[in-house]
């Protein structure tokens, strides 16, 4: 004959450590869940950059993306909205300066371009003195 097995039922004790690992382990998830819900309100160049520059343009106007390396000078600190005048120069013998473009919007700027909003006339004038040789000479105006 077998002994009758007799199961007690054992007092099932959770350690210690796991439940601070549990209880940080929600915590950490609810405030990820809390966070996704939390966005600071967007800013004004973070609106510029979802809108595409085609939008962003005036009406009759065009972009007119201009490499650093036309330029004569660096334009020091460019930004988006900023006003700029270019002068064509030439150096040597028979030196010349001429204005070819007034109160051009910059729509981005970078390392490698500069990207203006610019009308007929001065697409067409940026476009001859590159072709004629000519540098560019960026003037950044004033806001004032």
């Amino acid at each position: 004959m077998l002994p009758a097995l007799t199961f007690t039922p054992r007092r099932f004790a959770i350690p210690r450590r796991r439940l601070l690992l549990a209880a940080g382990g929600s915590t950490l998830l609810v405030a990820s869940i809390l966070s996704t819900f939390v966005v600071p309100p967007p800013s004004a160049e973070d609106t510029a950059a979802r809108t595409s520059l085609a939008q962003r343009l005036s009406a009759s106007t065009w972009a007119f993306a201009v490499p650093t390396a036309w330029l004569a000078a660096p334009l020091a600190e460019a930004r988006s909205g900023d006003s700029v005048d270019l002068l064509a120069v030439r150096s040597g013998d028979r030196p010349l300066a001429v204005a070819i473009a007034a109160d051009l919007r910059i729509m981005s700027a970078d390392e490698r371009s500069i990207v203006f909003e610019v009308d007929e006339e001065s697409a067409s004038a940026i476009a001859s003195a590159r072709a004629s040789g000519l540098l560019i000479v960026p003037l950044l105006r004033s806001t004032h």
